[in-house]
């Protein structure tokens, strides 16, 4: 009989007054809508200053609440449901949609009047209710606003007032902190609150950065006991993506009812667009094109691994349903292309990052178009059963995303594109504007790391026939393979779930490997056989590994992803060289993700959270370090001491001319067929940087070859490098230039001059040589 409505009227008031700007409006609190049980997992405070702040918590229920001792294992309900319940109360119709629920609303109604018994002797928190009240107050207006469309003038009204009372400005502050996203047009409150968080982080992490190596190598001080719960993260992260996924779907039905079903034809429809444009409050696109959506939508839609994807379909089907909602209304379709920023010129700068939501929807559309023909062709050729596996949800969720995604890609190219050319003209009048003004040379000329990167690009992920099979069905290598034992001693059966999982981690590193002018990471997988891999990582710019090419061959067991892959160095110079404590000359590849080294349990493979892409990026950035001698377990004590640096200057002597014998020159000479390719452009587009490294490698190597400690073996790893050098020297100046690129006039001036100059460096050096009276074994006059 409206007395919910009343109530609402008598809880502490949230929003005082109207708001009609864009700004979020101001926000009070009372400790009546926390009670203590609330406490534990504040997400979402709100202070007395009308600062809303998120702090994330570190334990999730570390203190039982002082009600009763049994009530430990309770998950409390986050402060900003009830905040959020308070006022979403005063809506027209919100109370008759909630009553449909009544067990549940009676318990959050409780909760918000300060009280914790259900009523029937027990506590609120213990109920079968407590898992669905931090959500319900959202789920409820969702429902309300599902049934109330914007043709009615119930449903306009009803829009209308839950942007004047702020309950729309709610759910976008709730969104950006339980997503992590600040919104485009920061809010002062929410910058008062975040430098402090960052300030308390930064000087534990750059003294980690000066006293320690990086994480993950396995090698360190402390215990090997977890230092934090896979376990726990992984809940919050669950209730986190929970709300997230509530929200999204709360959008949707505030913009457009009928979005919840995946309808090309009713929603692309331009009736219905135009309909729901003129009903929708005028200040909501800005309101949006401020806040946090734009920024989260775009991190959602940017994950290019299907992995991630079929871990978390609720949260991309209420954001598929978001984006179909904004494309099925006219006045918000511009949410979908780039937005502009105050400064022209900075938008242009930041188009990499600020790609627009529909083109980053676009590319996730190709990345399952290619998971499932990836699949599909996987399914064929392989000749032997697949066990099905009935209790894996996983296929389910994603043949109901991938479907989903391809629809609503379409709505949204739809849609955007008949906006395109409404404004087409205008766009290209500015647009020519903007090139006339910027000077033309700039625009042309491309730096080498642009030129480096768009050659390599294509050549990152492909296909090799590395494994052939004869009539008898018996396997044969056409390349050196480590594993080779191992694939033909496995049976043939393959599992649905390994095989899904393959085609998935497939795509990932068909979009996501690392690349860049100082380190690259390519990889070659078998036609036929997914589980067969190799890779090549190039050596990081500044390390003693800089632009050398190191080889690894990879293989997926059969119980993988229960197991991690296995992976083996196999640029060892024969198993003579070991070129780092993690890395031994028999190639074995000593990291705490292969469980090859007892590191603490969550650097560990889990299949659940870890995939071979976090594998590569671990060799490359945790291995092929800077100074490669700290990763010796317990040499890590005398980092910093005299005797300490001098023994790392030596390792990393030795390093270096081995990178330039076996990861340069050998390379060239005998590059593997798998990436034949990738070294040839490699080394021809920075055969002038690696020819200007290895002089000033010699030259540093030099300067300690009068030391009296390690000046002998100096003087050893410097004639070795200029012997090195001078071949490498040879093998560059015969490369041809690859197909595709033209040959650089200025860079082949620039290398003779180098090399002029290397070579009367060379002679002088070798007509005086050092105390140790060593010659290079090639040497000429």
């Amino acid at each position: 009989m409206g007395g919910l409505a009343l109530i609402a009227e008598r809880l502490p008031m949230l929003y005082p007054e109207v708001i009609q700007q864009v700004s979020a409006p101001v926000v009070t609190s009372t400790t009546q809508e926390k009670p203590k049980d609330s406490d534990q997992f504040e997400w979402v405070t709100i202070e007395q200053s009308g600062e809303l702040v998120y702090e994330a918590p570190e334990t999730i229920a570390a203190e039982p609440p002082p009600i009763k001792s049994a009530v430990q294992t309770m998950s409390p309900i986050p402060a900003h449901s009830l905040a959020a319940f308070g006022l979403f109360l005063r809506l027209p119709g919100y109370a008759e949609v909630l009553l449909k629920e009544r067990k549940h609303a009676q318990c959050l109604l409780r909760l918000v009047l300060g009280v914790t018994d259900d009523g029937e002797g027990s506590h609120i928190l213990q109920s079968p209710s407590a898992n669905v009240l931090p959500t319900l107050p959202f789920h409820v207006l969702r429902s309300l606003f599902s049934t109330t469309p914007l043709t009615t003038d119930d449903g306009v009204l009803l829009r209308r007032m839950a942007l004047e009372i702020g309950a729309l400005h709610l759910i976008l502050v709730c969104l950006s902190a339980l997503s992590h996203h600040a919104p485009r047009v920061p809010n002062s409150s929410l910058n008062q609150a975040e430098p402090q968080v960052s300030s308390s982080h930064n000087p534990t992490s750059t003294e980690e950065q000066q006293l320690y190596w990086a994480k993950g190598t396995g090698f360190g001080t402390g215990s090997t006991a977890s230092g934090w719960d896979v376990e726990q993260a992984l809940t919050k992260q669950r209730l986190e993506e929970e709300h997230v996924t509530c929200l999204l779907q709360v959008l949707a039905s505030y913009i457009n009812p009928a979005s919840g079903a995946v309808n090309g034809e009713a929603q692309s429809s331009h009736e219905s667009r135009g309909q729901n444009s003129n009903a929708l409050p005028s200040v909501l696109l800005e309101l949006l094109s401020q806040s946090c959506l734009i920024p989260a939508m775009s991190s959602y839609l940017r994950n290019d691994s299907v992995l991630d994807m079929a871990r978390h379909v609720p949260l991309y089907r209420a954001l598929l349903e978001l984006l179909r909602a904004i494309a099925s209304c006219t006045s918000m379709v511009p949410l979908l292309l780039p937005l502009s920023t105050e400064n022209g010129e900075e938008e242009e700068e930041q188009s990499e990052c600020q790609t627009s939501v529909g083109t980053l929807l676009a590319k996730m559309k190709t990345c399952v178009d290619t998971y499932t023909n990836r699949l599909r062709s996987k399914r064929e050729n392989v000749k032997t059963g697949v066990k099905p596996e009935t209790s894996d949800q996983e296929p389910e969720g994603l043949t109901l995303l991938v479907p989903d995604i391809q629809k609503t890609a379409e709505i949204v190219y739809a849609a955007t594109t008949s906006l395109r050319q409404a404004n087409q003209e205008k766009k290209l009048g500015e647009y020519s504007k903007k090139v006339a003004m910027k000077p033309k040379p700039l625009s042309v000329l491309k730096s080498l790391e642009e030129k480096y990167v768009a050659v390599m690009k294509k050549l990152q992920f492909d296909t090799f026939e590395m494994v052939s099979e004869d009539e008898d069905g018996k396997l044969g290598f056409k390349v050196n393979y480590h594993y080779m034992s191992q694939v033909k001693n496995a049976n043939d059966a393959n599992s649905a779930a390994r095989a899904r999982r393959l085609a998935q981690e497939a795509v990932t590193l068909s979009t996501s490997l690392p690349l860049s002018s100082s380190s690259s990471v390519f990889v070659r997988c078998d036609e036929e056989r997914l589980d067969i891999m190799k890779v090549l990582i190039t050596g990081p710019a500044d390390t003693p590994y800089a632009n050398g090419c190191f080889e690894f061959d990879v293989y997926f067991p059969q119980d993988y992803p229960s197991s991690p892959p296995l992976v083996n160095l196999e640029t060892t110079g024969g198993h003579s060289v070991r070129f780092n404590p993690n890395l031994y000359n028999d190639g074995k590849v000593c990291l705490s993700i292969l469980n090859t080294w007892h590191g603490r349990p969550e650097e560990k493979w889990n299949p659940q959270t870890s995939s071979f892409l976090q594998v590569l990026v671990s060799v490359q950035s945790l291995i092929l370090v800077a100074e490669p001698y700290f990763n010796e377990p317990g040499y890590e004590r005398s980092r910093g001491t005299p005797s300490g640096t001098q023994s790392s200057r030596e390792y990393d002597g030795n390093i270096r001319q081995a990178t330039v014998k076996w990861a340069m020159l050998e390379q060239i000479r005998n590059p593997s067929p798998c990436f034949k390719e990738v070294i040839h452009k490699h080394f021809y587009l920075k055969r002038v940087e690696i020819m200007a490294q290895c002089e000033e490698w010699i030259a540093d190597i030099q300067q300690y070859s009068s030391d009296k400690r390690v000046g002998r073996t100096m003087s050893h790893h410097a004639a070795a490098l200029k012997r090195h050098t001078a071949q490498l020297r040879e093998e560059l100046l015969k490369l041809p230039c690859p197909e595709g690129l033209d040959p650089d006039a200025d860079d082949a001036s620039e290398m003779c001059s180098a090399t002029a100059g290397a070579e009367e460096t060379l002679v002088h050096d070798q007509v005086k040589p050092s105390s140790s009276n060593e010659l290079p074994s090639d040497f000429k006059l």
